[in-house]
């Protein structure tokens, strides 16, 4: 003899799993945050009472101190400026290659077309340690070694993903768009700037977003290129702050440091939030 389940029975069903669900992702979400929540609170709470307080997502006696004994202490200014130079600079140099070479990959027919594409496809299967032995050597016999430019253009070069993501994108604007900028008499140039760029804005800024993040958390290779304190980018200034004053106890002005390089990826991303989610939600134009 069967047995059916009521109506009522798998709604109820359905709504523990839910709930089960939602649950599950709260508790993976304060675990996700917790870290942040104490960096902040850490950061605005002076340092004597780091380690005196009891536990709390608020910071007792509130102050702006620990920011400007990071200053003191460490060249964070020099380290903040650097990294914006250098993940702009890498960000902006990887979109001006990216662009214009997807969309010759995506619309344009050339010999060689499908085997240049997939050679640069290619250099995305190539360990990033590989390539640090001879860089390094091409850098250091141009005489870029410790300047910015040794961690910018190097990092540039690393962008056939970008290409790979952005052709993908582009080919999804109809040949018929770009026919009729033809015969309105638009040269490739201006289909592109008109036409195509447009069109992909989600694509491009969550792109561009992402590479951007990408070179502010470059640790390894401005390691290896920069030598002077100055020129440090902030996340390996912020390891140099953790062990120079790992016996000061200056937990403080480290997470201010922290905070202070957060800020910056946390604001772009904020701003380019819409444009990130319709290029994952959306496809074709609108």
């Amino acid at each position: 003899m069967s047995t059916t389940s009521s109506p009522a029975s798998s709604a109820a069903g359905q709504l523990i799993n839910r709930a089960v669900i939602h649950l599950a992702l709260v508790v993976a979400a304060v675990v996700t945050l917790f870290p942040l929540l104490w960096m902040f609170t850490t950061a605005f709470t002076p340092n004597e009472l780091t380690f005196r307080r009891s536990l709390g997502l608020l910071p007792m006696e509130p102050t702006f101190a620990n920011f400007v004994a990071a200053f003191k202490i460490q060249p964070v200014a020099h380290w903040l400026v650097n990294s914006v130079i250098t993940s702009v600079a890498i960000a902006a140099g990887k979109m001006a290659i990216a662009i214009p070479a997807a969309f010759a990959f995506a619309h344009f027919r050339f010999k060689g077309r499908d085997w240049l594409f997939a050679l640069i496809v290619g250099t995305m299967t190539i360990p990033y340690v590989v390539t640090l032995i001879p860089t390094y050597i091409a850098i250091v016999k141009v005489d870029l070694y410790n300047t910015l430019a040794a961690v910018i253009i190097p990092s540039i070069a690393f962008c056939g993903f970008a290409i790979f993501f952005l052709r993908q994108s582009f080919k999804v604007v109809p040949t018929e768009l770009l026919e009729a900028g033809v015969i309105d008499g638009a040269g490739p140039l201006r289909a592109l700037v008109s036409i195509v760029i447009p069109n992909s804005l989600p694509a491009i800024a969550s792109l561009s977003v992402l590479s951007f993040l990408s070179a502010w958390n470059l640790y390894l290779w401005p390691h290896l290129v920069l030598n002077d304190a100055d020129m440090k980018t902030l996340s390996i200034g912020l390891k140099l702050f953790a062990t120079n004053q790992e016996q000061l106890q200056q937990w403080g002005p480290l997470m201010a440091t922290a905070v202070l390089g957060l800020l910056p990826a946390l604001t772009i991303f904020s701003f380019a939030q819409k444009y990130i989610m319709d290029a994952f939600v959306h496809s074709g134009i609108k």
